[in-house]
């Protein structure tokens, strides 16, 4: 009897502009993180699944036979169409077995109830009708700091959709080397349900910036917007370990408005003008006859981070050790702004081609040496891959 092993990644994304001003219809353009998640399906000789998510600490073993025993309870298929899905009755009978299942699953912290109902609810929903005649080891590592605003739910979620979906086209004799479009986008649908259990109404920018890469432009109430553009933006993630409340940092922005309307207005179209001349320049250096200096369109971006930081910082969503992280990289000429709802979390750092690595190096001691966490990658990269 053949046993099937998929290996797989998922970038985490930031957003690039646009925090905040989102939520008042203006646009705003996350990007893919050079930091991934990966998955690993192997199928076992053992009757049982094999549960290993070091990165929320989870580690269980559960019998093939309960599994089984819920997967034929599931009588209506939706393997290939995820958004026929009764979400609410599917999540509860998910969140039913885990809690049957898991002895302590009511004294885990949130984070690792939502690891389990993911998995579980992919997994009944993707193999529903069926019984799995090998037992299965699932493990998934991430580069990503989990809650921090770099795109760590979704991530995992594309991560289970994407492996579990190649394996049952492994199991129906389908062999594939890499995903096509349309995986991509079921992926994508698959992943989407996931994050409505961590976020309720979640936009789908992440699912989409994690399942294709690159850029994806979203304003509220559209589908986001796919851009097919090759980047390889080199910058310093600079975690200020600093947790922050987004919905209370949103509440503060929307009470700001309701004092202040019309200054607040022309705050966030200036944060939906930067957005968009931001994309045309990132777009035309992704080109490969791309018009101008690389070095003058570079510092274009560089003044777009500065203002765009400095127009949400006027939000009152910035926080003293972001602007100590952004005045170390300022005092080297290079642009810094936060990223996500602010109030901590991670800042970036852009780092042009012609920076000397030596500046790189000083800047990354001196964050580090004032207790920051610092990581040299790159934006704009892969989404999901099937890895060898």
């Amino acid at each position: 009897m053949d046993r099937y092993c998929v290996r797989l990644s998922a970038p985490g994304k930031v957003i690039l502009h646009g925090e905040h001003s989102v939520v008042f219809g203006k646009t705003a353009i996350a990007v893919s993180l050079g930091l991934r998640t990966s998955i690993r399906v192997q199928e076992v000789s053992e009757p049982v699944l094999k549960v290993n998510l070091p990165a929320v600490g989870l580690n269980d073993t559960i019998p093939l036979d309960l599994i089984n025993k819920e997967l034929l309870k599931q009588t209506t298929f939706h393997i290939e169409a995820p958004e026929t899905l009764e979400h609410e009755e599917h999540l509860a009978k998910t969140e039913k077995f885990v809690a049957d299942i898991i002895s302590n699953f009511e004294q885990l912290t949130n984070v690792k109830q939502n690891a389990l109902r993911g998995l579980f609810y992919v997994v009944f929903g993707i193999f529903g009708g069926n019984e799995f005649e090998n037992g299965m080891e699932i493990t998934i590592v991430s580069d990503l700091t989990i809650g921090s605003g770099t795109g760590s739910s979704a991530s995992y979620a594309v991560c289970l959709a994407g492996a579990l979906l190649q394996l049952a086209k492994l199991k129906k004799g389908i062999k594939v080397d890499q995903l096509s479009l349309d995986d991509r986008k079921l992926i994508s649908k698959w992943a989407f349900n996931c994050e409505r259990i961590t976020h309720g109404t979640p936009s789908g920018i992440d699912n989409t910036t994690a399942t294709f890469g690159s850029l994806v432009s979203f304003r509220k109430g559209h589908e986001p917007d796919l851009l097919d553009i090759k980047l390889d933006l080199r910058i310093l993630l600079v975690y200020s370990c600093v947790s922050r409340e987004t919905k209370a940092l949103a509440a503060n922005v929307r009470s700001l408005m309701q004092r202040n309307q019309k200054a607040v207005d022309c705050v966030m179209d200036a944060i939906d003008h930067i957005a968009k001349r931001a994309l045309e320049i990132l777009q035309n250096l992704s080109s490969s006859d791309h018009n101008g200096d690389i070095d003058e369109q570079y510092q274009h971006l560089a003044e777009l981070w500065n203002m765009n930081h400095c127009l949400l910082a006027s939000l009152g969503v910035s926080h003293p050790a972001l602007e100590s992280i952004r005045a170390s990289a300022l005092a080297r000429g290079l642009a810094c702004k936060l990223t996500g709802a602010g109030g901590g979390g991670y800042v970036i750092v852009l780092i042009p081609p012609s920076t000397k690595q030596s500046v790189v190096e000083e800047l990354s001691q001196e964050l580090s040496s004032k207790g920051f966490v610092v990581t040299d990658t790159k934006l704009g990269g892969p989404g999901v891959t099937l890895d060898s």
